[in-house]
This record gives structure tokens, sequence and C-alpha cells, in this order.
């Protein structure tokens, strides 16, 4: 016969197996790679439970037999999203510089005037879409995917189930890191940006030479011309820049998982 205390401590287990799942839930739906929807949600709800048996049996000792109590497990429940949700924030900085780099060349190249006039018009982000997969391939080839796991399984460690503290730390982090997408995509642009830049200049003064000349008319067609060719030869230079921004992305996530519970080294 299994005693009370037996099934208290397995359902104790239970409780933080089921509280590392909805963390690694939270990360799974907004990491790259894993958010996409390419992969169907049954097999997302796969890799979770795989990796929260693992990690719960990982760490079985470390962490305190949690006793079921409504509003504490829906507080808790929230708190292990919200920290799964901040990771696959962090982890999605670089993909969101990309498409925004790929936004304001779209913009500049004339393939998205259609939201000029139509603000509800959701086109795709045709350069964005494609500077994405870039950074997609890089991120798989430097294993960032592996970089995600590690994430997942220091965050068990270094931030408990029960306790998390977000400091002016995590703020002032989370504010750098909403900046830096900003300015990462101006630098994964610049290259396009400063020849369309050129080019429309090299117009202005072609239209005061000539000013008979449909100048309009022939900067569609130019725009387009000049922006793919520097967007092609711009490509190792972004592969560069992502391959370097993507490998801070491992650094970043462990700085802002010890602001969320300062003072433990794990």
């Amino acid at each position: 016969m299994v005693d009370d205390s037996t099934v208290l401590f397995f359902m104790g287990k239970f409780i933080v197996g089921m509280l590392v799942f909805v963390r690694v839930t939270g990360i799974l739906v907004t990491a790259p790679l894993f958010r996409s929807s390419a992969i169907i949600p049954h097999v997302k709800v796969m890799i979770a439970v795989i990796l929260a048996t693992i990690i719960t049996s990982a760490l079985w000792k470390e962490h305190p037999t949690i006793e079921f109590h409504l509003w504490n497990m829906i507080f808790l429940v929230f708190k292990e999203l919200f920290v799964g949700l901040m990771l696959g924030f962090v982890t999605n900085t670089v993909f969101w510089a990309a498409r925004m780099a790929g936004g304001l060349i779209d913009m500049d190249m004339g393939y998205q005037t259609a939201t000029l006039f139509d603000r509800d018009n959701s086109n795709p982000s045709l350069v964005g879409e494609l500077k994405e997969l870039i950074v997609l391939m890089v991120f798989l080839f430097i294993n960032g995917h592996y970089y995600i796991f590690e994430a997942i399984f220091f965050s068990v460690k270094a931030i408990p189930l029960t306790t998390m503290s977000i400091s002016e730390s995590s703020v002032t982090l989370l504010m750098k890191m909403a900046t830096s997408v900003f300015i990462l995509g101006i630098k994964m642009a610049s290259p396009v940006l400063i020849s369309l830049f050129l080019t429309n200049l090299s117009l202005a003064l072609l239209a005061r030479v000539a000013p008979q000349t449909n100048i309009f008319i022939l900067s569609f067609q130019l725009k387009v011309a000049v922006g793919l060719i520097i967007l092609m030869a711009s490509v190792p230079l972004f592969v560069v820049i992502a391959k370097y921004s993507l490998a801070n992305v491992q650094d970043q996530l462990y700085t802002f998982l010890l602001t969320l519970y300062p003072g433990r080294v794990p």
C-alpha cells in the first residue's frame, strides 16, 4: 500500500513538472524556429513534454515539494509563462531586427507602396522574410537551437519555480534589447538604404539638368535595379552581422536570467 506521504510527495513533483512544462511551452511559443507555423502544435507539445520530463528528472532533488493551492498555482503558472515568454523575446531580437531591415528596404524600393494608400493592407515584407530566413539559417549553423535548450535548463536552475524578482536591471536590460532591435535593423539595411539615397540624389540632379526626363517613371525601375544589386552584393556582410549578433544571444539570455534572481549562482 502507498501511504499518504508518498502520494503527496509524487503529487508535489508532478506539480513541479507541470510548472516546468509551462515555462518550456512559453519559450517554444516565442523562440526562433519553434514558433514557426510549419511546426504543428502537436509536435510542439510533444517537444515541451519531453524537455519538461528530462529537466524535472535531472533536477528532481533541487526543487522542494509544492503544495497544491488554487490561487498559488494560478500565480505560479502565470509567472512561469512570463519567464518563458521573456526568454523567447530575448532570442528573437536579431530576427525582429532582420525583418525590420527588410521592411525599410521594401518601403524604399517600392515593394510596400500599397501601404502608403491602404494602412490596413497586410502584404508581407518580401525582403524582410528573406533576411529573416537567412538569419534562421545562420542561427541553425551556429547551433542556436542548442542555446535555447541550454537556456531552458539554466533558467530552471537559476530561477526557482517559487521565486522571481523583477529588478531594475531586468527592466533596463529589456529596454536596451528593444533599442538594439532598431539599431541593428538600421545597420542591416544601411548598404541598401545608402545606395538608394544616392540614387535619389542622382535622380534629383538629373531632373535639374534634364527637366524633360520623366524622373518619376524612371525612379521605379532604377531604384528596384539598384536595390536588388546592392542587396545581393551585401549578403556576405549581412551574414557576418547576423552571425556576430546571434553569437551574443546566449550571453544575453544568461544575463537576463541572472537579473530575474540576483544573488544566486547556479
